[in-house]
């Protein structure tokens, strides 16, 4: 058995989960446009730079902003916005072309892992209805008793190198399966330590950088649309 791992935002979806998420809140009238706002800019910063990836703790500081909106809200209040929120804004968003490659790797008896810097309340759900057995994502902290969100976040944070981190926990787990061979399939550069850290990277609709390196280190470098015209899955 091999184990897959996709990236979600802008590699099985067209968009960015989180700030996707914001924006329903406001719709909704759950959060404010100046939260909104705050976090676009926060985004901005952690995503613009060239050659390296920025400060671990902007990165913690814009993924904290992300759970802020459900500070102090109950998890069943939570998960019901969330169902909404996917089955309108998540879903419409998935490539064809990712559910032909998710659906090559169960055909072929392999395990596959959705992979995101969002929040979990956003991704296992998502991961339920893609059927993928498996999520990596930020673990937001709970109050046991009522279940309420803290806005805060724990354990090692789903991004750059803590994406690897987190996957070698996992495997290091005695009831995790031990796989033949493991693909990775992302977007972004932030995503560079989880590529290299797979046997098999492929590099979907790839920032420029990505491409580059894809291009230098001989990885496939692939594109997928919203209205695609037929294409063969990755094998």
């Amino acid at each position: 058995m091999d184990l897959a791992l996709f990236d979600l935002d802008k590699t099985l979806i067209c968009d960015d989960s989180s700030s996707l998420w914001l924006q329903w809140l406001v719709s909704q009238g759950y959060t404010s446009t100046a939260t909104l706002q705050h976090h676009q800019r926060q985004m901005s910063t952690v995503t613009r730079y060239s050659d390296a990836p920025p400060d671990p703790h902007s990165v913690t500081r814009y993924l904290k902003d992300t759970l802020t909106p459900m500070r102090g809200y109950h998890c069943r209040t939570v998960s019901g916005w969330v169902e909404r929120f996917v089955h309108r804004d998540i879903m419409p968003r998935l490539y064809p072309q990712a559910r032909q490659q998710i659906t090559w790797h169960r055909e072929r008896g392999d395990m596959v892992a959705l992979v995101s810097s969002s929040g979990e309340h956003l991704v296992m759900p998502i991961a339920k209805r893609l059927g993928i057995q498996q999520v990596f994502a930020v673990q937001p902290e709970l109050n046991p008793d009522p279940l309420c969100f803290t806005g805060e976040t724990l354990g090692d944070i789903t991004f750059h190198q803590g994406t690897v981190e987190r996957l070698k926990q996992w495997l290091a787990q005695p009831d995790t399966p031990k796989f033949a061979h493991t693909f990775a399939y992302s977007d972004s550069i932030f995503d560079l330590p989880l590529l290299e850290f797979v046997d098999r990277p492929t590099v979907v609709n790839g920032c420029q950088a990505l491409r580059t390196l894809a291009e230098e280190k001989g990885w496939p470098s692939i594109d997928w649309l919203r209205h695609p015209v037929r294409q063969k899955v990755i094998s």
